[in-house]
């Protein structure tokens, strides 16, 4: 079996191009990100549907570091703010920030910088990252829908779990094989 190399995969990648490319690269995850919101699948015990987009956030990260991967997610935030389509369901532009995803959204970037930090030991970068996600979504949710933590926790975490790792498993194989 193969073994993930100890040196940042991240920082290898983005460091052969210029600032222009890396800046279209960022905006390309930004596009990724909305497109796989797009694909959600309703869980009638959240208001949280499962998306593609935790795939995306370590993938960013991974391959694009803390700089640029986090800035592709803010990329992704801003864009749609501006009333874009790139959130998941029919919410667009302002609504978002009364939307139970929104601490979620927020953790998309604070988790691609962490992920994008710590790339050089890929199950740490994801266990935080994905944790850094959650957090931030059961924050988001405990004020948007006024939850306990343990309500938000239980209806914002646990469904997405085994999703989650398994999403984070096949981001860490392909930035592997890309880098």
């Amino acid at each position: 079996m193969e073994t993930f190399p100890s040196k940042n995969i991240a920082i290898t990648w983005v460091e052969k191009g210029s600032l222009a490319r890396n800046l279209f690269l960022s905006f390309g995850f930004a596009i990724v990100t909305a497109l796989s919101a797009q694909i959600r699948i309703e869980l009638p015990i959240t208001p949280v549907p499962i998306t593609a987009q935790t795939f995306v956030v370590i993938l960013a990260g991974l391959l694009l570091g803390s700089t640029f991967g986090s800035l592709s997610m803010l990329m992704y935030l801003f864009t749609g703010l501006a009333g874009l389509p790139f959130f998941s369901g029919s919410v667009a532009g302002l609504a978002i920030l009364k939307s139970p995803t929104i601490g979620y959204i927020i953790g998309f970037f604070l988790a691609a910088q962490i992920v994008g930090r710590l790339s050089h030991t890929p199950l740490l970068a994801i266990v935080l990252g994905t944790g850094m996600i959650y957090l931030s979504g059961v924050f988001g949710l405990t004020l948007i829908l006024n939850l306990s933590f343990i309500e938000a926790f239980t209806i914002g975490v646990i469904p997405f779990l085994i999703g989650d790792l398994i999403k984070a498993f096949a981001a860490v194989l392909i930035a592997y094989k890309i880098k």
